[in-house]
């Protein structure tokens, strides 16, 4: 099996030799050998075996590269069961070079991309759940704890040479790594779902402007259905290069959808003031806003590919620290502005909160639409792959057609029924589903996984594992409560409040 966070287990023996192994590595598995001896043996196993398939298929299907469209891209690189698919084993030793070579500047680059999507575009709701004031206190709490989380993990990676879901196999056993890959799979679909609600409402929305309000004949959930002319294709290319040029041009519509936000909503502020019910606190919703917070920093998954294609990797700290110090501020102005600027009458996706009459807010709805349908298969393709390997295990559509037709039918399968969930859920509950998804996928990922897996891996002091204890026992509190207050929300019926009603400006 292939190492996602270093290469191949073989490839990796093979450079830097059994005797270059840390000392703390060496001790836990020599105290967790007996418990996890067949699951590790088991995958280096398969990895030798597979070797020489390599030369022919090695390139059916390739990494997915983090990019700054959806937070999907918190477990893209998580698995990479591409290379069951393809038979890929690393390559040759000579093929991989040791070191990294990126710069500091740009693997902050990376991070940033890799963090600032569409969860943005949720937030000013978020807000008005929790408040001004305790929502951006919140946002910078949640960006320190999820700053010390990656730290954290980093540590482990340098004691336990293996991907994040089988750090858990090797320390816990094969429990953990299927809870890891249920969170990623949970995630994944979690955000496929979301932005499919996302890409309904903008649709909607675009067709209401172009025919002044007038047309009405199809509702709004059915335009979920739309996109899945152009995903089902899409989410059937493995060679994901094809979609780097769309890719490049997503990143593009989605910052120039937060440049126009912050000059409208400021405006906005300027000529009319400030909108009606600005709280700096909200007793009754708050956990909505913490869920929805750790739904836009989800992006552990990328933490150690960056930091180990860096070429200065000790300067990782401190790149991570200025960059979510960057997220934050971006994240809390747009937030804090569009919230002050609307006030109770934000909705749930800030976009349908700009002037339907507009031709700029035309242009940014149908741009961020398109961002988020040429992400979506960035974003299923890791869920794909865990489906794929739990039903097909090493079989290679590469070598037989039929494997190869049913992986694409698995793949089909599982866009529609994204597809048919998000029709479920509806555009009304979109933010309480995005809350969901943070409390049930994202906080696992962010604080409990990593504080477990410091624990057992690296805590020696009675300080350390204190800490470790805190921040896990932090995460499950947190998750449980959010969950419990965002189901509360979900299915206690409460008073409807102002509706924001875009169309009467063509009534005047």
């Amino acid at each position: 099996m292939y190492d996602n966070f270093g290469g191949s287990r073989s490839r990796r023996n093979s450079l830097v030799g059994d005797n270059l192994y840390s000392n703390a590595e060496l001790g836990i598995r020599g105290r967790l050998s007996s418990r996890t001896s067949s699951y590790v043996g088991g995958s280096t196993e398969r990895s030798s075996g597979k070797k020489s398939h390599h030369q022919s298929t090695a390139t059916s299907e390739e990494s997915i590269r983090p990019g700054i469209v959806g937070n999907s891209s918190c477990a893209n690189n998580v698995i990479r069961e591409d290379s069951l698919d393809s038979g890929d084993t690393g390559g040759s030793d000579e093929s991989i070079p040791i070191k990294g070579n990126i710069s500091a500047v740009k693997a902050g680059f990376l991070l940033i991309k890799a963090f600032i999507g569409t969860g943005i575009l949720f937030l000013p709701r978020a807000f008005s759940r929790g408040g001004i004031l305790f929502s951006c206190v919140t946002l910078a709490l949640v960006a320190i704890v999820c700053f010390f989380a990656f730290l954290l993990l980093v540590k482990v990676r340098l004691v336990i040479r293996e991907n994040f879901q089988d750090m858990g196999g090797v320390l816990y056993g094969k429990w953990m790594r299927v809870a890891v890959l249920l969170s990623v799979a949970l995630s994944q679909i979690g955000f496929v779902c979301a932005y499919l609600i996302f890409v309904s409402q903008n649709l909607d929305a675009v067709v209401q402007t172009f025919t002044k309000c007038t047309f009405h004949k199809i509702s709004q959930k059915y335009y979920i259905l739309i996109p899945l002319v152009v995903l089902i294709p899409l989410v059937l290319i493995r060679r994901m290069s094809i979609l780097s040029i769309p890719s490049m041009f997503a990143n593009l519509f989605i910052i120039f959808g937060i440049v126009y936000l912050w000059y409208f909503s400021i405006n906005n502020l300027v000529h009319h003031g400030a909108g009606p019910n600005i709280n700096l606190f909200n007793k009754d919703d708050f956990a909505l806003l913490i869920g929805t917070a750790v739904f836009s920093y989800e992006g552990i998954g990328l933490v150690i590919p960056i930091t180990e294609s860096m070429a200065e990797p000790e300067k990782f700290p401190r790149v991570l620290a200025i960059t979510m110090t960057i997220v934050t501020v971006i994240f809390t102005s747009v937030g804090a502005l569009c919230y002050a600027a609307f006030g109770r009458n934000v909705q749930t996706i800030v976009l349908l909160n700009l002037p339907i009459q507009g031709g700029m807010t035309v242009t940014v709805e149908i741009l961020y639409s398109l961002a988020i349908i040429l992400s979506v298969p960035l974003m299923l393709s890791p869920a794909s792959r865990i489906f794929e390997h739990g039903i097909f295990g090493t079989r290679s559509g590469g070598q037989h057609l039929k494997v190869k037709m049913r992986k694409n039918l698995l793949r089909i399968v599982l866009i529609c029924l994204c597809a048919v969930l998000s029709f479920a859920i509806g555009g009304p509950n979109l933010e309480k589903f995005v809350s969901f998804v943070g409390s049930v996928a994202c906080m696992p990922l962010c604080f409990i996984f990593p504080a477990l897996f410091h624990y057992r891996a690296c805590a020696k002091t009675v300080g350390a594992k204190i800490i470790d204890a805190l921040l896990c026992l932090l995460g499950v509190a947190a998750m449980v409560f959010t969950l419990y207050i965002t189901i509360q929300n979900w299915f206690v019926v409460t008073v409807p409040g102002a509706e924001f009603d875009r169309c009467a400006a063509f009534a005047a």
